[in-house]
């Protein structure tokens, strides 16, 4: 884990080089604070803050190669490494320390970019080979690790995150309309865009390759979804997932001498991860940590106390108010990295910063929904395959609509059929697109009076929904269901939730893996029918019947709640004076992007309690906050010193 900037530098003004590096790296030094170093390697400068889960005091980076080839910086953990270090051995390269950067390096150079096909882990890298004046930038599969990059002169500029970019002195600081448009609809600035126009993400599964003045990106991996294949029986799919799950927890688990722990919600997810790492640790209780809301329809506290009694682990229950879930936004929103509409990262953060207490590094639940079905969205959408068989969808729209209106409200949870009257709003659209339309802050139909006319006509063409094509073509004869997983995989599990964990653990240096996205079993999910993923209704069914012997049974069939904030009364109560200023005619009328107008509605009507408006209201409460902290231009802030001596390729 880590934080890192670099930038090219053919001037080779090594003291300008360092001064830039230092303030860049200060951005992030909350991700790396074992220490800190830098380089510069024939043309690109290179800087690193590091936190250490192995041989920290020879694994320093950047690291130059044996050769002196080749620089690089990595942020994340090769978690195969070891295997990996024995190949290296055995082919007659002697690796200097017992880190998994070292390999990761040695191993480019004798296989090049073919080394993504042998890493297992999540990474983001960014390496430069003096052999070809090459600089490459890749990101893991699942897109853990965020990566950002622009063109400068003389060549491109690239750090782990916007605000680091954005001190260096040719970054663009201009705010992007057409991807704020992306963010109203999808809730994150989904890559490869970003915030700031000419700023970039790289792609999961992507690298790109920057010589000569040329990007060239390189796609090494997508999710791919099996249309036509042999359905393995239950036993068998199940024995082989059992398998791989195991695998994946010991594999993240056993890469460290660190301890580690875990974010226990009380669902099963979380719950069976928790009983996994247990078994790896018979001779030492698993430290398990879970946030207990004061507001009962939020709260799953009792059910991650009763998996933690029955595991033996070590249990931290964080309470939170609203008080606590204001203070982050308070404190922490102007300064981050890029705004993020999911407000589950408000209790994120608070459990993460205990945990960081405790341990520098958790293991998570994140993934199975996504790998495995398990949102009632896709309980929905097979509801709805099944219903626009028999009836049309004006009728199926109307039917549904009643139905809903008949239900009892509840803040907290979401039942099938509330899912159902949500997916029913988008029921016109392709299938890939309903999660989105349903849940969306903002339809791309609501912009036009949101925004202001000058900003609106920026947006001719835009597709919020671009990258999700991309991810489908190719991938004919996929059901409603499986096109609205990939769909789910492309900007919700990417974007929104691996962008909340980063941010919410990395911001107190805590780093969190998350078993359920490791490569091998998300691939064998990937290759199973649905069947054995939602089971007529239930979704996980494989991970159920597998967590049947680790776990309680309530445990194992209960609903999911889902980790959510009460962010409709939060608004109304101790963000109530943050928002009002923040969205004042005043406020808004500085920016010129939103119509002061249709907000002001927005907020009266919430805050008077006609209706909730508050998903609306914090997308845009949480963009204006950064916005209103955009550097106009090149700030001065204090510099991180790096004082360590740099090391010169020769």
């Amino acid at each position: 884990m880590c934080g890192f900037v670099g930038f090219s530098d053919i001037s080779g003004g090594q003291e300008a080089a360092r001064a830039t590096a230092e303030r860049m790296l200060a951005a992030v030094a909350h991700r790396g604070p074992d220490g800190s170093n830098w380089c510069h390697h024939r043309g690109m400068t290179f800087a690193h803050c590091a936190l250490t889960f192995v041989d920290p005091d020879r694994g320093r980076q950047p690291f130059v190669s044996a050769s002196g080839a080749t620089a690089l910086v990595l942020n994340g953990e090769i978690y195969n490494h070891e295997e990996l270090r024995r190949e290296l051995r055995a082919a007659g390269v002697r690796l200097r320390t017992a880190g998994d950067t070292e390999v990761l390096v040695e191993l480019y150079e004798l296989h090049g970019m073919k080394v993504l096909e042998r890493v297992r882990g999540m990474y983001a890298f960014v390496l430069h080979d003096a052999r070809t004046a090459t600089t490459v930038l890749a990101r893991d599969p699942m897109g853990k690790k965020p990566l950002y990059y622009t063109r400068v002169p003389g060549g491109i500029a690239f750090a782990s995150e916007l605000t680091a970019l954005l001190r260096h002195p040719d970054a663009p600081r201009t705010p992007d309309v057409r991807a704020l448009a992306g963010y109203l609809t999808l809730q994150a600035f989904c890559a490869p865009g970003s915030a700031v126009t000419d700023v970039h993400k790289v792609r999961p599964g992507s690298y790109l390759e920057h010589s000569g003045g040329r990007l060239r990106e390189v796609e090494f991996w997508r999710p791919r979804l099996a249309t036509d294949t042999r359905t393995p029986g239950v036993r068998e799919a199940a024995a082989r997932f059992d398998e791989l799950f195991r695998a994946a927890v010991a594999r993240r688990v056993t890469s460290t001498d660190r301890r580690l722990g875990v974010l226990l919600s009380g669902g099963l997810d979380s719950s069976a991860v928790a009983a996994v790492a247990q078994q790896l640790s018979p001779q030492r209780p698993v430290l398990t940590f879970s946030a207990g809301f004061e507001q009962h329809d939020f709260d799953e506290s009792a059910h991650a106390r009763s998996v933690a009694r029955h595991l033996g682990t070590e249990h931290h229950v964080v309470r939170i108010g609203g008080r606590q879930l204001a203070d982050v936004v308070e404190s922490e929103y102007a300064r981050a990295d890029e705004p993020l509409a999911d407000p589950s990262l408000l209790p994120t953060r608070i459990v993460c910063r205990t945990a960081r207490q405790h341990v520098r590094g958790v293991l998570t639940g994140d993934g199975a929904d996504e790998l495995l079905l398990g949102y009632r969205y896709f309980q929905a959408e097979r509801a709805i395959e099944m219903l626009l068989r028999l009836m049309p969808a004006p009728r199926l729209e109307a039917l549904v609509r009643t139905l809903v209106r008949r239900l009892p409200a509840r803040s907290g949870n979401l039942p099938v059929a509330a899912a159902l009257g949500l997916l029913a709003r988008g029921l016109r659209a392709a299938p890939e697109h309903r999660f989105y339309l349903s849940t969306a802050p903002f339809g791309p139909a609501e912009l036009p009076g949101l925004l202001r006319p000058d900003a609106h006509a920026a947006l001719a063409g835009h597709d919020p929904f671009a990258e999700v094509s991309r991810l489908l073509d190719g991938q004919p004869g996929l059901t409603g269901v499986q096109r609205s997983q990939l769909a789910v995989v492309a900007h919700f599990l990417r974007d929104v939730i691996l962008t909340k964990t980063d941010r919410g653990g990395m911001r107190s240096a805590l780093e969190l893996r998350s078993p359920f996205l490791d490569l091998d079993l998300v691939e064998y999910g990937n290759a199973l029918p649905t069947s054995l993923k939602l089971r007529r209704f239930t979704g996980k069914y494989l991970l159920r019947r597998v967590a049947a012997d680790w776990l309680p049974t309530d445990i194992v069939r209960r609903t999911k709640l889902g980790f959510r904030a009460p962010l409709a009364a939060l608004l109304r109560n101790e963000l109530r004076p943050l928002l009002l200023d923040t969205l004042s005619s005043s406020a808004l009328d500085r920016g010129g992007l939103f119509d002061a107008r249709a907000v002001r509605l927005l907020t009266d009507d919430h805050l008077s309690g006609r209706r909730d408006t508050s998903r609306k209201l914090w997308a845009l409460l949480t963009y204006q906050l950064w916005y209103q902290a955009l550097p106009t231009h090149t700030p001065s802030p204090a510099c991180l010193d790096l004082t360590e001596e740099p090391h010169r390729a020769p």
